[in-house]
């Protein structure tokens, strides 16, 4: 039966090509876009921990709902030293965050002062190339420089060297003001980083508000993201009673829109394959039915032969198979050429897509790239392959309808 069935799809090539290149196109097309948004997602929830500041965030307790200045991490030293011991985590980057006021002779503006030790933090690395203006992006040692983004600094109306004041709350309560000299100008391009955007070296910060040795956060990254709820779990085992007064939070839990946001894409795309390949779907019903009734005559004299109505039936559902392995296989190769393409290359959609901010989470890579998720692909192979099989149940039951005598009066 399946000789015969192969034998049969290739007695038409035109009409077999024709169907086979209809599933082999849709399905490389399903692979590609299933492709470039594993990697836009993956993408957005890199950004997501390297905004955040780590895969996971300690902070002082109540933190990360308000963010205040008034709830910090006073003496991180225990916590550092317990962090030692837990595997998987890669480094642990200390950051002071200081919600201030910027003000100099000729302007004043908002903006989110964050204190940094680069050499703990490579992720800075990837903005040294944006310093437009001034020397390293934030010094090794604390030197009293503030590098600005170019919307800051257009709102101050300041120059290398000018001086800048940060006013802000102290965590006792008190207003207090450090003077900082403009010593590098940040011009990423994105409108949510060069608006906003304030850095200092960490004790710079600590001693603009008074906080001593105190931290407003503890990000810490990690080897693998996927165990973050793991190493969770292993971090406060580690700080035992010094995690009280604390919040651990995953980036997922610190950024929660951009969780949403990556499943209600997500499932739109799975909504839209479904939609394009049921259309399709259709139209390989259409053919496959067209070509039954082109075989009238010789389904006929299958049946005058001795083959029952569910052996012809079962025939065109073996010929239909046959079909979509063939288109599968052609799709897939295609698919997966284009998606090395858009790994290995990539194409750039900066200037399509501007600034990419997707919940509050800045993406700085303008390349569209492509992931394989060889469980994605393999789901998405077996619905195409039970959707060609259910188009073709229609015409094998009409094809097990015909009547022999009937239809050996067809001509071909």
């Amino acid at each position: 039966m399946w000789k015969l069935a192969w034998r049969n799809i290739w007695r038409n090539k035109p009409r077999t090509l024709i169907v086979v290149s209809a599933i082999a196109f849709t399905f490389a097309l399903i692979l590609v876009s299933l492709g470039v948004s594993e990697s836009n997602y993956t993408k957005m929830e890199k950004a997501a921990a390297e905004g955040a500041g780590g895969n996971l965030l300690i902070h002082g307790e109540g933190y990360w709902e308000n963010q205040t200045n008034e709830a910090f991490i006073a003496d991180p030293a225990p916590i550092l030293q317990a962090l030692e011991g837990v595997e998987g985590i890669r480094r642990v980057q200390r950051k002071v965050y200081i919600n201030a006021l910027l003000t100099s002779p000729t302007g004043s503006t908002g903006a989110r002062v964050t204190g940094v030790v680069p050499d703990e933090d490579p992720e800075l690395d990837k903005l040294s190339p944006f310093v437009v203006d001034g020397g390293a992006f934030v010094a090794a040692e604390p030197n009293g420089k503030i590098v600005l983004g170019i919307g800051v600094v257009d709102e101050l109306g300041v120059k290398l060297g000018d001086r800048v004041v940060l006013t802000a709350t102290a965590p006792n309560g008190e207003v207090v003001r450090a003077l900082f000299h403009l010593g590098g100008v940040l011009d990423t391009q994105f409108e949510a980083i060069d608006d906003s955007s304030a850095y200092v070296h960490l004790a710079d910060a600590q001693k603009a508000i008074g906080l001593g040795e105190g931290l407003t956060q503890l990000g810490v990254v990690i080897d693998e993201d996927s165990h973050r709820f793991e190493t969770r779990d292993a971090v406060r085992k580690a700080l035992g009673a010094h995690a009280a007064g604390l919040e651990l939070l995953n980036w997922d839990e610190a950024v929660p829109e951009l969780v949403g946001f990556i499943e209600v894409d997500r499932s739109f795309g799975y909504i839209f394959d479904v939609i394009l390949f049921i259309i399709v779907a259709f139209g390989i019903a259409n053919t496959l039915l067209m070509a039954v009734m082109e075989r009238v005559r010789e389904l006929g004299l299958l049946g005058a032969l001795g083959l029952n109505p569910a052996k012809i039936a079962t025939l065109v559902v073996f010929e239909t198979i046959l079909v979509a392995l063939v288109a599968l296989t052609s799709g897939f190769l295609l698919g997966y050429g284009i998606h090395v393409w858009f790994r290995d290359v990539g194409l750039d959609v900066a200037e399509l897509y501007g600034d990419a901010d997707f919940s509050g989470v800045t993406l700085t890579d303008p390349m569209m790239n492509s992931a394989l998720n060889p469980s994605t692909w393999g789901i998405a192979a077996s619905l195409v392959f039970l959707l060609v099989l259910f188009s073709a149940l229609y015409p094998a039951w009409k094809a097990s309808r015909m009547e022999p005598a009937q239809a050996m009066k067809t001509y071909e």
